[in-house]
C-alpha cells in the first residue's frame, strides 16, 4: 500500500513503500503502515542522526514485514482483552455442547485469579515464559483462613496455558505457555521423624542410608 502521506520536506524520508521517518524535535521517528492490521506502527528511532535513523528504519521495516508475513501482529492485546476473547470462545464451546456451564464458570474464575496476578493492562506480546513462575506463591500466600490447594492451582495453571496456546496459534502471543514452577511433593519431615523413632541401636551413615 502506498504511503498515506508523501514526504513534504527534508525532515521526512520515505522508507520503501509503506514507511516514513520524520523528525520531531531533535529525534527521528518512524511511521509504517501495516496493511493487515490497517493501522500505523509509530515509534521513536531514538537517534538525532539522519543516516542512523534511516539505517534503523530499514532494519525495523524488514523485521515488521517478516512478522506480518509470518502471520504475527504488531499491536498487542492486553491480558484483559485476551481473557475476554478466550471466554467468548469457550462460551461458544458451551453452546455447542463441548463443555458444560459449570466448566465455563470455573474457567472464568481461574482467569480472574490470573488477571489479578499478571495485571489486566499487561501486553500479551511483552510476556515471557517465566512471568508466572511465582504464581503458586501468589495464590497461596496469606490464605490461612481460606487455603488454596495445590490441585486448584494446578488446574488454574492448566487453564491459563490453554488460553496462551490459543493466543500463540492465532499470532497474538510469542509464547505458547508459561513455565510454572513444578509443584512437587511437600517435605513434611516424615523421614526425619521416622528415623528419630527407630531403636537407638539403628543408625544412619553420612549418606542417610540405613546401617544394619
Amino acid at each position: 500500500m502506498p504511503l498515506k502521506k508523501q514526504p513534504s520536506n527534508a525532515n521526512e524520508i520515505a522508507i520503501y513503500d509503506e514507511a516514513l521517518i520524520y523528525q520531531r524535535g531533535e529525534y527521528w521517528q518512524m511511521r509504517m503502515w501495516l496493511a493487515k492490521e490497517k493501522k500505523y506502527a509509530r515509534f521513536s528511532l531514538r537517534t538525532r542522526n539522519r543516516d542512523t535513523a534511516e539505517a534503523k528504519a530499514k532494519k525495523y521495516y524488514h523485521e515488521l514485514m517478516a512478522q506480518q508475513l509470518a502471520g504475527k501482529t504488531y499491536f498487542s492485546m492486553t491480558a484483559k482483552q485476551a481473557v475476554e476473547d478466550y471466554i467468548k470462545q469457550r462460551t461458544v464451546d458451551m453452546e455447542a455442547g463441548l463443555i458444560v456451564k459449570g466448566r465455563l464458570g470455573t474457567i472464568k474464575t481461574h482467569l480472574e485469579h490470573w488477571l489479578k496476578f499478571i495485571g489486566k493492562d499487561t501486553k500479551i506480546k511483552e510476556m515471557e515464559r517465566t512471568d508466572c513462575e511465582n504464581y503458586f506463591h501468589h495464590r497461596t500466600k496469606n490464605k490461612k483462613k481460606l487455603p488454596v490447594s495445590r490441585t486448584t492451582v494446578l488446574n488454574e495453571q492448566s487453564t491459563i496455558n490453554a488460553m496462551m496456546l490459543r493466543l500463540h496459534q492465532r499470532g497474538e502471543s510469542y509464547i505458547e505457555a508459561f513455565d510454572f514452577k513444578k509443584l512437587g511433593k511437600i517435605d513434611t519431615g516424615d523421614e526425619r521423624t521416622r528415623r528419630n523413632t527407630l531403636p537407638s541401636h539403628v543408625k544412619f551413615n553420612q549418606f542417610d542410608t540405613l546401617v544394619r
